[in-house]
């Protein structure tokens, strides 16, 4: 992965955007670029494309609906969906990544495992067969009727069990599923049943045995009897004129004759109404009537046995019974039982290795445990055999300690945790991983999207520590994406190579990547060489050389003082002029630079604004518009408010004595003119620019955020505000 070649056109919020990126490792450059984007500008754009790409899915325009291409190419070659891993910026920690499950596996010692399981679930599965065969039960199904009819904690344990059992009667006649099926048993269960059932059994076979019966066991019984002659009827047999001829009749019979018949037959049984209604139960369906078929084809003796088993209090003992009596008498029960027996020492070994034993695990969990510090939790696992041998998904298991307080979560149920915990606990998922396509061998493409926020400093440095590691790995790679120029700028500092450092800006084609400027110390590597061939430098030095005179000499030096007469409108600052600040410049930092320029230094200032304002594209970091502009914008702001003070006032003299002279002038005049116009614009520079000109602030870093778009935008509206005062009209002369 030495050439990736990106070109986007409507995707997601990215117009368009070129680039190629050398990824090789030429001349001990690191496999990685990082690309400083403020906000709204191209990261989430540029992660989601990717995001959609490692998916299979293809990148989209959602606001109109617009084209897309999306063009990705590794080497010349389309990228494989494979190939991509995006960390994206927004927070995901509520499911644990499969990732730790892949590197808990021993994959060797997964294979051995899985050949003995495999050939013993291949015994098991044939003893389910014949099981199901004897019992009726459905096979998938037997191993849990198994388990909860004998208590037993698993199947190998219940099938022990039932070869213990002693078993005195041949019991092959009994299916257990016909047996103990929820209609049969309501009906074994039912009162009628329970007083009756002997009675009921020898009138029943009485049926079958009396001379001249027209019924024959297993053949045609009183329930087949009445679903024939009732279905012959409903279909308009005997209104027909048709009659039957029942076997050892002399003559054929309609259907009231039958209706007859069949009455004399049955008065043994319907005669007593708790029988007669245990006969209509028995017939109702295809689950009590195999109970009636059960009664006809056994023997006087097993009947008896039978209605003595299916009592309640004999049900549990009778159930053991049957499944004793089938495993006994099935051949796949020792040949399962002696494979398990046999491989049980080499599987609880493997189990145990498992329990104990997990090297990637363990170097992930060192990695994150000795990056990131000051976490609330310890890491482990529910169930870290079933996951080191594949039968189940890892499930982290996170433990919380207050003093003697302790409680294990799984990862959804954490709660109460800090963005920064939370951002740490969702790069575990980015460490596992890594971790992962490292065990792989996996060329991979990293789009890290703003993973640096949400931290502190020390934590910080540990996420540039592990991206450092990282591109250590020959066939990893990484566009490292971010809006935070301290992290950019220390990503410079540790592997990025320098030339590999860009920074995104917006034109009116798209999107463009231009090599980063100044990165390292943009003073001393951008502004101190060119303060004499740049006006927009020379101008964005003044609050960098006023802060070090401050910091040095203090707010009351002559040369401070000065300065800030170019940072803020005050009775001296049109009267400064270029050579002045040379003056000043040169006794701070030594130099000798020309002083004999007199022109004013405010309208170099105004006069560079405008150009900026006006110049169709910004390329690069543009720290020195930005700061240049800031100054511009606040300066005029001041000229307008301080202008607007001197028509209130009436006072042309007028002048703001407030040290926090910007905040001082719009409190004064938001509280006279509360209805003005120009409140809301002088608000977004109170905002956005007036305390951040500063060195102080972050080393600039709030105004490199603001886009310089927002800047030149704000410019013009400051330059257009009107006065809000209004000119008192002269009266006219009475007559």
């Amino acid at each position: 992965m030495d050439n990736l070649k990106v070109r986007l056109e409507n995707c997601y919020g990215i117009s368009s955007l070129d680039e190629a990126f050398d990824l090789s490792n030429a001349r001990g450059k690191a496999k990685a670029y990082s690309i400083y984007a403020p906000n709204g500008l191209m990261k989430t754009s540029f992660s989601r494309t990717f995001d959609a790409l490692s998916k299979g899915e293809k990148p989209k325009e959602e606001r109109f609906n617009r084209q897309t291409t999306c063009i990705v190419e590794v080497d010349n070659v389309d990228i494989q969906k494979e190939q991509i891993y995006v960390l994206k910026s927004e927070i995901e920690i509520n499911s644990d990544n499969e990732a730790v499950t892949n590197i808990l596996i021993n994959q060797e010692s997964k294979a051995r495992y899985d050949s003995l399981i495999s050939n013993i679930n291949k015994l098991k599965s044939k003893l389910g067969t014949s099981l199901q065969k004897k019992s009726k039960i459905k096979k998938d199904d037997v191993e849990n009727k198994l388990i909860n009819d004998f208590h037993a904690d698993d199947f190998v344990r219940a099938i022990e069990l039932a070869k213990e059992i002693v078993i005195g009667d041949d019991l092959g006649s009994f299916i257990y599923n016909d047996i103990f099926d929820p209609k049969a048993i309501a009906i074994l269960e039912s009162p009628e049943f329970l007083s009756k059932s002997n009675e009921f059994n020898q009138r029943y076979q009485e049926l079958f045995n009396q001379t001249g019966s027209i019924y024959s066991r297993g053949v045609f019984n009183p329930v087949k009897a009445d679903t024939s002659f009732n279905t012959l009827n409903n279909q308009g047999y005997f209104a027909g004129g048709h009659k039957v001829h029942l076997k050892g009749d002399a003559s054929s019979i309609d259907y009231e004759e039958l209706q007859e018949k069949m009455k004399i037959v049955h008065e043994s049984i319907d005669s007593d109404a708790e029988l007669k209604k245990l006969r209509g139960n028995l017939s109702k369906n295809a689950q009590t009537q195999a109970l009636i078929s059960l009664l006809e084809s056994i023997s006087a003796t097993e009947v008896d046995l039978l209605l003595h088993n299916v009592k309640p209090e004999n049900q549990v003992e009778f159930k053991r019974s049957l499944w004793a009596f089938y495993i006994q008498n099935s051949p796949d029960t020792d040949v399962f039982l002696e494979a398990f027996s046999a491989n049980q020492t080499e599987l609880r070994q493997i189990e145990l290795d498992a329990a104990t034993e997990a090297p990637n695990w363990s170097k992930a969990i060192e990695l994150f445990n000795n990056r990131f510090v000051d976490m609330p939790f310890t890491l482990s696992l529910f169930n870290q055999v079933e996951a080191a041998l594949g039968k189940d998904k890892a499930k982290l298991k996170f433990t919380f300690k207050d003093g003697d307080d302790r409680i294990d979560c799984t990862r959804s149920e954490i709660k109460s945790l800090s963005q920064g915990e939370k951002r740490a606990l969702y790069l575990l998922n980015f460490i596992f991983e890594v971790e992962d396509r490292k065990r792989k061998s996996a060329p991979t493409l990293f789009i890290i999207d703003d993973v640096a926020d949400s931290f502190d400093y020390k934590n910080k440095h540990a996420i540039v520590q592990y991206l450092e590691d990282i591109s250590k790995v020959e066939y990893f790679s990484q566009l490292i994406l971010t809006h935070n120029f301290d992290f950019f700028r220390t990503l410079s500092n540790s592997f990025v190579h320098y030339e590999r450092c860009l920074m995104a800006s917006r034109t009116a084609d798209g999107i463009k990547l231009s090599k980063a400027e100044g990165i390292k110390n943009y003073f001393i590597g951008k502004w101190k060489e060119h303060i004499t061939s740049s006006d927009f430098i020379l101008c964005a030095t003044v609050p960098f050389t006023r802060n070090l005179l401050e910091y040095i000499k203090g707010e009351d030096d002559p040369d401070y003082l000065k300065l800030t007469s170019l940072l803020h409108w005050k009775e001296d600052t049109s009267q400064i002029t270029i050579g002045e600040y040379y003056e000043i410049y040169n006794r701070l930092f030594g130099t000798t630079y020309p002083t004999n320029n007199t022109n004013s230094f405010k309208e170099l200032l105004f006069s560079k604004a405008n150009e900026i304002k006006n110049r169709a594209n910004h390329d690069g970091l543009n720290l020195e518009d930005k700061v240049l502009l800031s100054i511009a914008i606040r300066m005029t702001s001041e000229i307008f408010l301080i202008e607007e003070m001197r028509k209130i006032k009436e006072n042309d003299a007028y002048w703001c004595q407030s040290k926090n002279q910007f905040g001082a002038l719009i409190k004064s005049y938001v509280k006279e003119l509360p209805d003005s116009n120009a409140i809301k614009t002088l608000e977004k520079v109170s905002i956005t620019v007036s305390s951040n000109i500063h060195l102080n602030s972050f080393m600039y870093e709030p105004i490199l955020d603001l886009t310089i778009e927002h800047l030149t935008t704000l410019y013009s509206e400051i330059l257009e505000l009107e006065s809000a005062v209004s000119v008192p009209q002269e009266s006219e002369p009475a007559l």
